[in-house]
């Protein structure tokens, strides 16, 4: 199977090999996948594709069927077996930039199927929060979220410091410094979380970690139509409904093919506003698609072409008041924002016999715009009365990576790569009363970005079960902003400034077999983010100086060493696959976005940080069942603040959980002789603070999750209903508002409250 694969130039997943009986020889010419089945001929396995140059074997009998319809079918049933059954190590990750099994991965990496979404009320990063462990996020509202792993957390507000957690579409960055786009996850193959600092392979704005999103590629072979309906109720709330179309049509068989997606989505608002008599305010609206396009130049070359576009526009925010009972507030203003996104991506593969060489090159845009109700902060600007602050981004980028890797099986694997980007961030704030529209305050703010790097990493098998990895990456970080601002008719700030970064992050991993079916590593990262400037100050806020009170006109880079020690363990047959880590990280000079006493945003070094922590993670499979749980304890420190910014006394960074607890049980059966299951989940998240400054603290967290979901399968159709909430949970998920009402009214973001959503999906 190895001579196979580096023959094929293809990777080959082997963890259920073992199991397998002998294979017979293979001589001559064969198409990769004619050849795998003529390998495997005999031997209790067959195989399955997980992308174009990627598969894994299987057991032709295996225990249980994780996924869905696909790879199920009842007894006495007509329907055939498409793929076999996938057991609980085969799966192949990419995040790592190796294809490799997920159970023989030294990181602390989950990967959860695409199949789970499938069924799921909400495909968004809101429901991967409730499922994947140490993933947690602000809860603004969809589209203007911000992502933490491990506790790792900023502050509460998306500014002008690189995003937390990297995000990437298949092969492409999403994010820089703005929140997550909130894409809909429909026709996902599977999405990945490398937990800890990625700054060698993935440069600035991978600092806590990255959470990949892989697509399912286009079938040479097949034509394909999947459609899906939903609707959903939320208790004392609207009806909500979505709509998913997914088409694949090869144009010419075995060498191009087109595969498309399109969807719409309303999530109904749930929240009242007593002072503007709106009930239920808050939808949401989610719509657009994707293409993607592979040309099999040649058996050794792919070319893929990708489009992603994405409108989210909600009509209210979705926090309510403390002081009023329920889900209600009272605002002067209504909030509305919106979330659009767009890009276009190739991306050349090939082997070179020797190696396998990638091109990826992407161009994006992204808008954001968003009122707050300033009321409260008026007074400040010379106002009164019913006021609005209003911001908008605009982002443009330019994306482009290339990577030279050996081809897989030997003792020494290396990879080199080459980064650049340029970004472009435009920014604007005004301030207005209403409704006659006059202009208390005004800013505009041009960030431009260029980053470029050069990295690499090697790997060196020493032994057949010790191997050791290392890498690191050189990189440029150079930043120009032009920023001024204005206070009625008088200028108030005017910025024309530039800096660079430049720096080296290394990476080492010691991985060992200790058993075939038990791997122990121990690994040291870093990441990094660049500095930068403030801007927009109003008379009265003047920048600090030195050794005065923050905000100052420049930011300081940052930076974060992980150190983790980890295991994967495959028990019993490969039934039960369990991952434990440990980790501790040093976090120097730590940004943080802020709110200053006017109630605009400026980002500051609020000093240096550690946590320690625990992570585990099981998934158990037992004939038709199948139970996963996951729990994270961590301990995140501000142990050393500056005095520039005073923060509380407790020390802890703000807005995370100390334990977040998960565990899930499903259930395959027949039901009228139709494949069908049942499944449940039942979640816990920790108490947290939320610190905005010495003296405002808001307490948030303390809560569980829950939910209960059934489908059943037909040869065509299929029909599933899940209850999100089942124990209808108010716990507040966020206790932040907007920073016009910072230390002035208390605010929390409640669950959303029981909802019920019926699926039918239509596969033609």
């Amino acid at each position: 199977m190895i001579a196979f694969g580096g023959q094929a130039g293809i990777s080959i997943g082997s963890g259920a090999a073992q199991s397998c009986g002998w294979s017979r020889a293979l001589h001559g010419r064969f198409e990769i996948e004619t050849g795998l089945s003529r390998l495997l001929s005999g031997t209790g396995c067959t195989w399955r594709r997980i992308d174009d140059r990627a598969y894994v074997i299987v057991r032709s009998q295996a225990s249980a069927p994780i996924w869905s319809w696909q790879r199920y079918s009842a007894p006495g049933s007509s329907q055939p077996v498409e793929e076999a059954p996938t057991a609980v190590a085969d799966v192949i990750v990419t995040a790592t930039r190796e294809d490799r099994a997920l159970a023989d991965t030294p990181y602390a990496l989950t990967a959860l199927g695409g199949q789970d979404f499938d069924t799921a009320t909400r495909r968004d990063t809101a429901d991967l929060a409730t499922r994947i462990s140490g993933l947690t996020l602000t809860n603004l509202g969809p589209g203007r979220n911000k992502l933490f792993v491990r506790g790792l957390a900023d502050g509460p507000l998306t500014g002008q410091t690189q995003a937390m957690v990297g995000l990437y579409l298949d092969d492409t960055r999403l994010t820089y410094d703005v929140p997550d786009p909130d894409l809909r996850l429909v026709d996902v193959e599977r999405v990945e979380l490398l937990r800890g600092p990625q700054g060698t392979l993935y440069g600035a704005g991978s600092i806590g970690g990255i959470l990949q999103i892989v697509t399912r590629p286009p079938d040479l072979r097949r034509y394909s139509t999947e459609v899906f309906a939903a609707a959903v109720t939320t208790e004392g709330a609207g009806a909500g409904q979505s709509a998913d179309l997914v088409l694949n049509l090869p144009v010419l068989r075995d060498r191009i093919a087109l595969r498309a997606v399109g969807y719409s989505e309303k999530i109904a608002g749930t929240i009242d506003d007593v002072a503007l008599g709106v009930g239920n305010t808050g939808d949401t609206v989610r719509e657009g698609g994707r293409l993607n396009l592979l040309w099999r130049i040649d058996p050794a070359w792919d070319l893929r072409l990708g489009y992603v576009a994405q409108t989210l526009h909600s009509d209210d925010s979705q926090y309510a008041f403390s002081a009023l009972r329920g889900d209600r507030r009272a605002l002067a203003v209504r909030e509305p924002s919106s979330n659009d996104f767009d890009g276009v991506s190739a991306t050349l593969s090939g082997e070179l016999g020797w190696g396998r060489v990638k091109i990826d090159t992407a161009v994006q845009t992204h808008g954001l715009d968003r009122r707050y109700d300033a009321t409260l902060g008026a007074a400040g600007f010379g106002g009164g009365g019913p006021t609005a602050y209003d911001e908008s981004d605009s982002i443009k980028a330019l994306v482009t990576e290339a990577t030279l890797s050996s081809t897989p099986g030997g003792r020494l694997t290396w990879l080199i790569g080459l980064f650049a980007t340029e970004y472009t961030h435009d920014r604007m704030g005004d301030m207005t009363t209403l409704p006659s529209g006059a202009s208390l305050y005004a800013a505009a703010r041009r960030d431009h970005t260029d980053e470029t790097a050069v990295y690499g990493q090697a790997s060196w098998s020493l032994t057949d079960r010790l191997r050791v990895t290392a890498g690191g990456r050189i990189f440029h970080i150079a930043v120009e902003t032009r920023a001024s601002s204005m206070q009625g008719a008088v200028p108030s700030d005017a910025l024309n400034s530039s800096r660079s970064d430049s720096g080296f992050a290394p990476k080492i991993v010691i991985e060992y077999d200790l058993r075939d079916t038990i791997l122990l590593y121990l690994q040291s990262s870093e990441g990094y983010r660049a500095g930068g400037f403030n801007a927009g100050v109003v008379p009265g806020q003047a920048y600090g100086v030195s050794g005065g009170a923050q905000p100052y006109r420049t930011f300081r880079s940052d930076e974060l060493v992980s150190y983790e020690a980890g295991a994967r363990l495959r028990l019993w047959n490969d039934s039960l696959a369990v991952r434990l880590a440990v980790f501790a990280i040093d976090w120097r000079s730590v940004q943080s976005d802020r709110i200053g006493s006017n109630g605009l945003p400026f980002t500051g070094n609020i000093g240096n940080a550690a946590t320690a922590g625990f992570e585990g993670e099981m998934a158990w499979t037992s004939g038709l069942w199948r139970l996963d749980a996951n729990l994270m304890i961590d301990d995140p420190d501000l142990n050393d603040p500056d005095p520039g910014l005073p923060l509380p006394t407790t020390g802890d960074l703000s807005g995370v959980s100390n334990l977040i607890a998960r565990a899930a049980v499903r259930r395959d059966m027949t039901l009228l002789s139709r494949p069908s299951w049942i499944s449940a989940s039942l979640g816990y998240v920790g108490a947290a603070t939320l610190t905005f400054s010495a003296t405002q603290i808001a307490e948030m967290g303390d809560y569980w999750t829950s939910d209960l979901g059934a489908g059943v399968e037909f040869p065509a159709w299929s029909l599933s209903a899940r209850i999100d909430n089942l124990l209808d949970q108010g716990g507040d998920t966020f206790a932040y508002g907007n920073p016009f009402l910072v230390g002035r009214v208390g605010v929390t973001t409640p669950q959303r409250p029981r909802s019920l959503s019926i699926q039918i999906s239509r596969r033609f």
